[in-house]
């Protein structure tokens, strides 16, 4: 009889973990990936319904990254995010929208250190650039304890990029417009959850 009730509590314990889970509605988080460039990031994610949420993150980096790298930039990104089992938890795709800005006194993108080993990589420097995008993404989160995740995501989409070029801070075209398809979310993020 002991056995049992001690299996029974036992057995109630993990089904309320797993239920704690399930009930999470919020989750703030970080991309490590981007940590790692200098850009500080963070997001937050709201639960609506048991399989839809939606997220927003922000990024700022204003710092060189090295002699004559850096990508300076501001960034808001929002997305709604289906997941296929349970939020938080899983499987997901997602839509999202970019919009960016790289201000004056900076370079939204500046690569011309590694032209001699790539000569095929565009080069070019913007200053005062603004950014708009649309994407979509697939991801999986790793439950790793009540509270915390692991979550990894790969995104594609379109981003329209104008701004003033400039070769050695000398202005070479005032409103230079650029248009990208390919990678624009790349995640390996920390979850809290609560």
């Amino acid at each position: 009889m002991k056995a049992r009730k001690i299996l029974g509590i036992g057995l109630a314990l993990m089904l309320s973990l797993g239920s704690a889970q399930a009930q999470s509605h919020w989750a703030v988080k970080t991309n490590v990936l981007h940590d790692a460039t200098g850009s500080v990031n963070l997001a937050l994610e709201y639960a609506f319904a048991p399989q839809w949420s939606v997220e927003l993150s922000g990024g700022l980096n204003m710092w060189p990254l090295g002699r004559d790298l850096s990508i300076r930039h501001a960034t808001l990104q929002p997305e709604l995010r289906f997941w296929f089992c349970e939020r938080f938890d899983g499987w997901f795709v997602s839509a999202n929208l970019l919009g960016g800005y790289s201000p004056l006194t900076g370079h939204f993108w500046d690569f011309s250190q590694y032209n001699s080993r790539f000569p095929n990589l565009k080069v070019f420097n913007l200053r005062d650039a603004l950014m708009l995008g649309v994407g979509s993404s697939v991801g999986y989160d790793f439950i790793l304890g009540r509270h915390w995740n692991l979550e990894l995501e790969l995104g594609v989409g379109y981003m329209y990029t104008r701004g003033d070029e400039y070769e050695h801070d000398v202005l070479l075209l005032k409103g230079s417009e650029f248009d990208y398809i390919g990678l624009n979310r790349l995640g390996l993020t920390i979850v809290y959850l609560f």
